[in-house]
């Protein structure tokens, strides 16, 4: 049973909770504008992107993915113990036929027409390993025209048809309208060519018991609002087209960009806490965050070198002191430069520096983040007396926690830290004397 908090624990901390952690991927148009040739469950729909953003995730030089089970059903939000269930939907994946790209104007679609999104698909007890087709390799790993899907805003829909129009929508969501469609193909599209989706031969009864519901859903659990547009030819419905419009209540602070929520979702993988990534994505350009993260992606890498410990703290450094974009000072070379310069005291002085900025950067941190950050010093080896207790602890506690947080965020002091700080120290006094 989860422990409750305390009144202590909450008065410690900010009142506002950070939303989830992106987990997104860029879904290719012709896979999402697709026809099923059977009925497709809502399962079946959240497997497959599961097993997509897995494959633009993870390189491979042999056509196989491999995903483990337990982590396929946290990307779907599958809690139930029914792993037999999840196992036979996976291999039921194999056989289901698509129809690619319907929507796309005519002579623009590609040559391939219908194939098995998933042709080849090997169950083992804790892993699946599968292909995907030929002629969609490529538009899948690196699409030229995609919709940012997020597995966390697919999680939260009940109906393969909510999902399925939440997607369509969601590719239009920069024009604010989508493409008018027939009726009956949209139809197929949400719910495939099955005999379920023929017995809505009536338009009136389709739009009653299907896309109304699909539309209150999407509105209701997802990240966008859609509105129905209906043309008729005299007095009967020929096309369906839809506005959409992006929900800026769910995303928090206008951070909407396909790059920053990428960004965001690569730096939490690292280490970095959601709250600090958000802030440093407004903080730093696009280049910045990839060139520093590939940095920190090598290094961690390089058996030649030594291992490190906190890749996140690295990943700080990256940022600030641009590494991943000039770096031509060697680090033999700065570590000696540093023990020339440093002065006997100059590591305690860093120290106390850290100390005020773990204090400010602890500050802007949303309050699950600082609760999280609590909950793990208090877990440490520490004495009982110098734990966060209350929301206002005395000196000696805070300057214990403070201490703790500045090594967890940014590690030990290393030469070039010791130098750099020494410089700064050696401007500060120079500009007061000229003062």
């Amino acid at each position: 049973m989860p422990r409750k908090k305390t009144t202590d624990e909450q008065s410690q901390i900010a009142l506002f909770q950070a939303p989830e952690v992106p987990n997104a991927f860029r879904k290719p148009v012709q896979v999402i504008h697709s026809k099923p040739k059977t009925s497709l469950s809502l399962l079946h729909r959240k497997l497959a992107n599961a097993w997509l953003k897995n494959a633009s995730d993870t390189p491979s030089d042999d056509g196989w993915w491999t995903i483990h089970t337990a982590t396929m059903a946290t990307d779907i939000g599958f809690d139930s113990n029914n792993r037999a269930y999840l196992i036979d939907s996976a291999r039921a994946l194999m056989g289901i036929i698509f129809e690619w790209d319907v929507i796309a104007p005519e002579g623009k679609r590609k040559l391939w027409k219908a194939s098995v999104l998933f042709p080849e698909v090997e169950i083992r007890p804790d892993t699946i390993r599968y292909q995907i087709s030929r002629p969609l390799r490529e538009q899948v790993l690196t699409p030229e025209m995609y919709a940012m899907i997020d597995l966390n805003v697919l999680k939260r829909f009940r109906r393969a048809s909510s999902l399925a129009l939440y997607e369509h929508c969601l590719r239009f969501e920069k024009i604010h309208r989508t493409t008018e469609v027939e009726w009956q193909l949209l139809r197929d599209m949400l719910m495939g060519e099955s005999a379920d989706a023929k017995s809505y031969q009536e338009y009136k009864v389709f739009k009653d018991k299907v896309l109304k519901v699909a539309i209150a859903e999407v509105n209701a659990l997802s990240d966008i609002e859609i509105e129905l547009i209906e043309k008729k030819l005299g007095r009967r419905v020929q096309t369906l087209a839809f506005n959409v419009r992006k929900e800026r209540e769910h995303v928090p602070e206008q951070i909407d960009h396909d790059e920053n929520v990428l960004d965001i979702g690569e730096m939490v993988k690292i280490g970095i806490l959601q709250s600090e990534a958000r802030q440093l994505v407004k903080k730093y350009s696009h280049q910045q965050i990839v060139s520093a993260i590939s940095y920190t992606k090598k290094r961690l890498t390089d058996k030649k070198s030594s291992k490190i410990e906190n890749p996140a703290a690295y990943l700080r450094k990256a940022l600030s002191n641009g590494w991943a974009i000039v770096d031509s000072i060697e680090p033999k070379q700065r570590a000696t430069t540093a023990n020339q310069e440093k002065k006997p005291d100059l590591i305690e002085m860093y120290r106390v520096e850290m100390i005020r900025e773990a204090e400010d950067y602890f500050r802007e941190l949303n309050s699950a983040d600082q609760t999280e950050l609590v909950s793990e010093y208090n877990a440490t080896d520490i004495s009982p007396t110098l734990k966060v207790k209350k929301s206002k602890p005395g000196k000696a506690v805070r300057t214990e926690f403070f201490k703790w947080l500045a090594k967890r965020t940014w590690g030990d002091p290393k030469p070039e830290d010791l130098l750099q700080y020494a410089q700064k120290l050696i401007e500060t006094t120079s500009n007061s004397a000229k003062n």
